[in-house]
């Protein structure tokens, strides 16, 4: 995805064309991310919609020269708006889990047997505690290190690294359960 600076500068001026074009560029890739955080697809979308409408706002203030960084500047404001949702849900005592889609991981393959195991690895991290899920995800997928993870989800450093070790072993325990179902090749 490429969002040229003269799209930015059509988006702070208000321009609806460039900010669909701005919206259809970006709302495929950010829901991908969306869905590692929040598998219910609907409210993963609402987590995207809430996110491209508070970047629209930001681009106000956007150098449009770095335009080339926009991807980088989207994805941290999709993740704190991911687990604004996760601490709100939590607060409201609903648990947060889902199904994996194949939209899970944004781009997927052609090839069959990589997309259902892709499937089924997305499924297991799906079906880890949301908190696990989201310390699983800040970790290992976008790279954070324990210490942001820590202040994101207003946690302590331990209790991240425990997370991260949690879905570890979860996820571990999954693979070796699967892998005896059926075998990989």
């Amino acid at each position: 995805m490429a969002i040229s600076a003269k799209t930015i500068r059509a988006c702070k001026k208000g321009n609806r064309k460039a900010i669909k074009a701005f919206y259809e560029d970006c709302s495929g890739w950010m829901l991908g991310i969306s869905l590692r955080y929040i598998p219910d697809r609907n409210e993963a979308m609402s987590v995207v919609n809430m996110s491209l409408l508070a970047a629209l706002d930001g681009l106000k203030k956007y150098d449009e020269s770095r335009s080339e960084h926009i991807e980088g500047w989207l994805k941290t404001i999709l993740v704190r708006k991911a687990i604004d949702y996760l601490r709100k849900e939590k607060m409201n005592g609903e648990a947060v889990n889902g199904e994996a889609t194949g939209e899970t991981l944004g781009k997927v393959s052609n090839q069959g047997e990589s997309n259902q195991r892709q499937e089924e690895l997305m499924g297991m991290v799906n079906s880890l505690p949301a908190k696990t899920r989201a310390v699983f995800n800040l970790f290992a997928i976008e790279g954070y290190k324990h210490a942001e993870i820590a202040t994101m989800l207003e946690i302590s450093d331990g209790t991240s690294k425990w997370h991260m070790n949690e879905a570890r072993k979860l996820l571990r325990e999954k693979l070796e359960q699967l892998d005896r179902i059926i075998p990989v090749q």
